[in-house]
């Protein structure tokens, strides 16, 4: 009886050194709020989502990162030890437990930020390039049929595969073209490439407040902001005609049902890549995720960065280095606001 009621001093300190919100959801878990009591743990969850108005599988996916959080506390304390007089536990070092309650490690801030919890199920829809522009082989009536092909922005959906498989081992990710793709109820849907060759990112642009000025094959299709007296960006070159820098246009929604989707845009290629990099390059890309969520919280966010591309590398600054171009963030569906603006950069930077 004695251990178990160090266990239990162990665990109500671990979790009242938990942020509040985090500390609410793994109470509502455990049984611990009074109002929110029931016999089950679906019920107390969809208890908690009638009170703050959200989907439960929001308020699942909020308690999946809390449980997580508290986890890496129970395992970061101080080993338990036995005073010699009373034969009582003395607690974890708390300031220690504090600190990581309220500061994750790089991994679980890119996790928490991709919503990668758990089981999580997240759809890939990546963009095609069009029948016209195909290779033979990427038919599946050719004898040597490549299903990947027919991918436009194939570095972008190999490097989204492959750190999200290095992150969170047990998710399931799926692919598809925009042509073959259908609504999955996914918990993450990732869209890549621009609204020129991605039909499905096409579907979200009545609720954004930027498009992509479409041109003709081979011309760039400049970002263009309506709000803000029609700012227009676009890649720069140099003399030469050779890519200097493009825009990575990194897109995040939330939809009524929970799914969260994630938008990666860019003017060319380049900026897809750079959209996906930004946020997920290890160190540097949680101390992006981190300012982000410094500014805006949960809420929908559109964040437009530079991408540049030296020799084969593609080089996205790290966001508390070097602050966005432009972050525009929205709550409960209200208009897109401005929350950085940093264009005069950019645009003094184009030649006249």
């Amino acid at each position: 009886m004695e251990e178990v009621r160090k266990l239990v001093s162990v665990l109500r300190r671990a979790i009242d050194d938990l942020a509040d919100d985090e500390r609410l959801h793994v109470e509502v878990d455990f049984n611990l709020v009074p109002e929110h009591r029931y016999p089950t743990l679906t019920e107390r969850q969809e208890s908690l989502a009638r009170l703050r108005k959200c989907a439960a599988k929001t308020v699942r996916r909020h308690a999946d990162r809390a449980l997580d959080t508290l986890a890496y506390v129970l395992l970061s304390a101080e080993p338990l030890t036995v005073s010699q007089d009373r034969g009582a536990a003395a607690p974890p070092g708390g300031d220690q437990a504090r600190a990581v309650g309220r500061s994750a490690p790089w991994w679980e801030d890119l996790r928490a930020f991709w919503r990668l919890s758990g089981e999580a199920r997240v759809d890939i829809v990546c963009s095609e390039i069009p029948e016209n522009e195909r290779p033979e082989y990427a038919s599946p009536a050719d004898r040597n049929y490549l299903r990947y092909a027919k991918f436009a922005d194939l570095d972008t959906l190999m490097y989204l595969r492959t750190r999200f498989a290095q992150l969170a081992p047990t998710v399931t990710i799926r692919d598809f073209a925009p042509s073959e793709y259908y609504d999955t109820q996914a918990d993450v849907l990732v869209v890549v490439g621009g609204p020129p060759w991605n039909a499905t990112y096409r579907e979200f642009l009545p609720q954004l407040p930027f498009y992509f000025e479409p041109h003709p094959l081979g011309e760039d299709d400049p970002l263009v902001v309506p709000d803000l007296h029609g700012l227009t960006l676009g890649p720069r070159w140099t003399e030469r005609q050779e890519l200097l820098e493009d825009l990575a246009v990194f897109t995040r929604l939330t939809l009524a049902h929970g799914t969260t989707v994630f938008l990666l845009g860019g003017c060319l290629t380049l900026g897809v890549l750079g959209a996906a990099r930004c946020l997920l390059e290890a160190e540097r890309g949680a101390r992006s995720v981190g300012y982000l969520t410094e500014q805006v919280g949960d809420d929908d966010f559109v964040l437009v960065t530079e991408a540049r591309r030296v020799g084969g590398i593609t080089d996205v600054a790290d966001l508390t280095m070097v602050h966005p171009l432009l972050l525009l963030a929205r709550r409960n569906n209200n208009p897109f606001r401005v929350a950085v603006d940093n264009t005069d950069r950019y645009l003094g930077l184009r030649p006249a």
